[in-house]
């Protein structure tokens, strides 16, 4: 060693004889039409984890969502490589889908609305396209008339749909002479979905090559297989519209989990993915085999849906507001948030307007779709990830979606569903299990009543809890609503007596339940203020009632005490098998708004899945 070298430490001395570390990491994205969210997935301590997550308004472009990661990562990361932190991402494996850029135009040409045109219709809304147009034997129209609404329609594609296999409707024959028509000989492809007896002589009233033949989905009154058309239909928006596979759409992505989800746990699994533009609902069965998946995709369904734009709407919105905002402040409100989606509340009056406009939305799509019961319910969408408290995010869900029943509600905190959905399908499942620990972020269980007579006790709940000598005795009344600690990781026994008409969905009528509950950010919610909620019609009233709920659920609990809140009505559900859920990540909680009793059943317009 020379006179001028530098004495090194033992410590240092043995840092720079061991190894150099290295990283192992994937980044998963998903771009949407306002917010992009980015989350990376490291090892660490022997397990994949979510190390770093951000999200920043899409036009904002990737470099600047790097940027913020990488600040992040070196937080994180092992100090000998922070410096190499933009390399690595650099480097990454990438997991990535996007919102759609437009969703596929369908016209539906069907024997009968009710039939074969519902069919349709579902299929082609959980595959990613919009029936712009559509035409009936029966919808009461006359043969021009139903030519003339076919030829005017702009579409990307058309549908002939109807008769069982064992028929040969003229009204089949007659759909597919309308088609030909309407297209007049044109490069647009047609689909026969209908009568396999009929399929000759449909395809010859159209240029050799031009029709796709597919398995029908009504083959007879009892039977409905939608599966070979919707893959059909995914296909095909793949080559007109989307480049680069429909698997790589958010709104595909989010069913595909869901679905995974439902498989892998044997649970009865709802999502919901509100977007900025699109509004995703995905429903899982995992308790049958195979395992059901139903989903639609709403494309003018999200937070900028045209609907919310309507007098009716802003009147409606004004109306479930604990704070008095006028309807032309609520439509101000409406019009920024549409002009610019990426924007956030900058007061608690713009927060609650929001929020209102979130639960309206989450009730028009649960209206005709949210099944008796479920065991899980999750939430996505920067709304719901952005709202400043865990409660507020579960007044969303809870308040628009009014879950029925025993139901463990989660949040897509980092927004990695979709992307997750859009790896092949045998690493989908690999995937949710190497980050169960971070994947979803526990709000807890909720118990929703529905009936029961004003003020009179609806719910007598016992808490067993975990090295509590004594189980905890809860009482709530119709119209209220009491929340309870219970920590996230925490599970507890629930007693439930019903009273005074007060019910729950279940195969046969039962006043008595006992259910298994977790924990949560939010803990157990005992809600019986039924469903959909009613309000007084008195708006002084109105806005009581929903002070009351607001600075009930808003306070924070005292350990070992409940919470109650003002009244309205009531709900309830069963046992339910747990998802395990990890970490808790950002604190998120949506602004509510109560349903009202003319609760919004617009859905937007255009759906797809």
């Amino acid at each position: 060693m020379s006179d001028h070298e530098p004495m090194l430490t033992a410590a240092a001395k043995a840092e720079r004889a061991a190894p150099h570390p290295t990283a192992e990491i994937s980044l998963l994205m998903d771009v949407g039409s306002a917010w992009t969210k980015a989350s990376v997935v490291g090892r660490t301590r022997g397990r994949w984890r979510i190390v770093a997550h951000a999200a920043q308004p899409t036009r904002w472009g990737e470099k600047a969502l790097v940027d913020v990661l990488t600040e992040r990562m070196r937080e994180a990361v092992d100090h000998r490589l922070r410096d190499e932190v933009p390399a690595i991402l650099e480097g990454a494996a990438r997991i990535t889908c996007h919102t759609p850029i437009r969703p596929g135009r369908l016209g539906v040409a069907a024997v009968t609305a009710e039939v074969s045109g519902s069919a349709a219709r579902t299929a082609a809304e959980s595959a990613g396209w919009v029936v712009v147009e559509e035409a009936a034997a029966d919808d009461g129209r006359s043969l021009p008339e139903r030519l003339s609404s076919l030829t005017a329609a702009d579409v990307d594609a058309w549908l002939v749909v109807g008769g069982f296999d064992d028929a040969r409707p003229e009204q089949a024959l007659e759909a597919a002479a309308l088609v030909a028509a309407a297209r007049r000989g044109g490069r647009t492809p047609v689909i026969w979905a209908g009568s396999a007896a009929l399929t000759d002589e449909v395809a010859a009233c159209f240029e050799p090559g031009v029709v796709a033949s597919i398995p029908n989905p009504r083959p007879d009154a009892s039977t409905e297989d939608l599966a070979p058309l919707r893959h059909h239909l995914e296909e095909l928006l793949d080559r007109l519209v989307e480049s680069g596979g429909t698997r790589n759409l958010a709104p595909i992505g989010f069913r595909r989990t869901i679905g995974e989800i439902a498989r892998e746990d044997r649970l009865r699994v709802v999502g919901v993915d509100l977007g900025a533009r699109y509004a995703t609902w995905a429903f899982a069965d995992g308790t049958v085999d195979p395992v059901t998946v139903e989903s639609r995709v709403y494309a003018a369904g999200g937070m900028g849906s045209p609907s919310l734009a309507t007098t009716s709407a802003i009147g409606r919105l004004a109306r479930s507001l604990a704070l008095p905002v006028d309807e032309l402040a609520v439509a101000d409100t409406l019009q920024n948030m549409r002009a610019r989606p990426a924007s956030l509340p900058y007061s608690e009056e713009e927060l609650q307007v929001v929020h209102a406009a979130a639960r309206l939305r989450l009730a028009a799509l649960a209206e005709e779709r949210m099944p008796d019961s479920v065991d899980l319910l999750i939430g996505s969408g920067r709304v719901l990830a952005a709202a400043p408290t865990p409660m507020r995010a579960m007044r969303i869900l809870l308040d628009g979606l009014r879950p029925l029943g025993v139901t463990q509600i989660v949040l897509d905190g980092a927004g990695v569903l979709s992307p997750l959905g859009s790896l092949p399908d045998d690493e989908i499942a690999e995937g949710i299990a190497v980050l169960r620990d971070d994947l979803l972020v526990p709000l807890g269980t909720t118990v929703v009543t529905r009936g029961g007579r004003s003020g009179q006790l609806a719910i007598r709940a016992r808490l067993h809890l975990v090295g509590w000598p004594e189980p905890q005795t809860i009482e709530v009344r119709a119209g209220q609503v009491v929340v309870m600690p219970l920590p996230r990781g925490e599970r507890a026994e629930l007693d439930l007596e019903l009273e005074g008409g007060a019910t729950l969905p279940a195969p046969r009528r039962t006043h008595h339940l006992r259910a298994e509950v977790t924990g949560g950010s939010v803990g157990l919610v005992l809600d019986a203020r039924d469903a959909p909620l009613l309000l007084p019609r008195r708006l002084d009233d109105r806005r009581e009632v929903i002070a009351g709920w607001l600075e009930t659920l808003l306070r924070e609990p005292v350990p070992g005490r409940p919470r109650e809140v003002a009244r309205e009505r009531e709900t309830v559900r069963r046992g339910l098998r747990r998802f395990r859920v990890g970490r808790d990540t950002q604190g998120q909680e949506a602004e509510d708004t109560t349903t009202e009793d003319d609760t919004d059943t617009d859905d937007g317009g255009e759906q797809d899945s």
